[in-house]
């Protein structure tokens, strides 16, 4: 009898043993463990964070181990990046290249958008690039990547920067609020401002991609230090906003990407619907693999020594952006 009750023991045991198995093989650790916090802080909501709201939304970043604290952080990504204030931030790359130059601990890691999304608009009596010479356009900097952008566009019009006389706010809407006021002649603007200037009868003089193309706006970039320590979350991170990529250009999924845009950054459904138009359908602005190849660096590179941030020679890629993480992410991707 004794013996019955043994191997009834043992059997039982045995079975919760498989059963425990089974379960860490269909749960691996890494799913099941504390989630790791990554702070990161960008500009201002709307259609540049697209990727993260979605990652959000359907639960990826959590469903590989990482809660993400999204902050509005104005101008202030580099430094706070930097600082170690942030773990990751969102910018222009000169304001993370400045950085990494004075030697502070940052790099880029993600080439997030590869296209300019901008379009200059100005007061109805501009009618085009050339009348520009004299007037006051709003930009998002003195040494903002929206110079480089407006270098460009003003040589189609035979002018320079010089001919211009600037004013600064680092936020599209801030621009637009300038020129709806009356305070500029003109500014360079990002969706959904682009079509309230133009519904509310601003000249539209062109966009900026025809002259700058497979130009990089906007990247990420870690804390250096922050990010040796914790590699496995960053590419958690890197793993769920290459995945909301994807499923970002898949043309069935454009209802629902619209959806999430109007519930996280709170702007108009029709605006919402004409950036997914313009962003996702016209310039594929969100880069498809988050690099940066050496044709785009010389492209960058340049555009920094224009604006003086920079002097041939110019270092490698490498001391800017690390590749690595995007290229594990990548691997590693479902």
């Amino acid at each position: 009898m004794q013996m019955t009750t043994d191997l009834r023991s043992r059997s039982r045991r045995l079975v919760f043993a498989l059963a425990a198995l089974l379960l860490s093989s269909a749960y691996p650790v890494d799913a099941v463990q504390a989630q790791a916090k990554i702070v990161e802080g960008f500009v201002s909501h709307g259609a540049l964070q697209w990727p993260e709201y979605i990652a959000t939304e359907f639960g990826w970043f959590k469903e590989n181990g990482v809660e993400v604290d999204m902050l509005v952080v104005g101008a202030g990504a580099a430094q706070q990046v930097a600082a170690g204030a942030l773990n990751l931030g969102y910018s222009g790359f000169p304001d993370f290249i400045r950085a990494t130059s004075a030697g502070a601990p940052v790099k880029i890691v993600i080439n997030a958008i590869g296209a300019p999304p901008y379009a200059v608009y100005s007061k109805p009596a501009i009618k085009k690039i050339s009348d520009l010479k004299g007037k006051v356009a709003s930009i998002g900097g003195s040494k903002d990547i929206t110079l480089i952008y407006m270098e460009a566009f003003l040589a189609g019009g035979g002018l320079k920067p010089k001919d211009l006389d600037f004013v600064y706010a680092k936020a599209t809407q801030d621009r637009f609020a300038a020129l709806v006021s009356g305070g500029v002649d003109a500014a360079i603007l990002y969706p959904p401002a682009t079509f309230r200037a133009g519904a509310q009868g601003f000249t539209y003089l062109g966009d900026i991609e025809p002259y700058l193309k497979d130009f990089p706006f906007t990247v990420w970039a870690v804390n250096t230090d922050w990010a040796a320590k914790n590699r496995p979350a960053l590419l958690a991170y890197i793993k769920a906003y290459g995945r909301a990529v994807r499923w970002l250009y898949d043309p069935s999924n454009k209802e629902k990407a619209v959806d999430i845009l109007v519930k996280y950054s709170r702007q108009d459904r029709k605006d919402s619907a004409d950036t997914y138009d313009y962003f996702v359908t016209k310039l594929k602005a969100f880069s498809a693999d988050g690099l940066i190849s050496e044709s785009t660096y010389k492209k960058m590179t340049d555009g920094l020594i224009s604006l003086e941030d920079m002097k041939p020679p110019v270092p490698p890629m490498s001391k800017f952006f690390d590749p690595s993480f995007v290229q594990e992410a990548w691997k590693l991707r479902q």
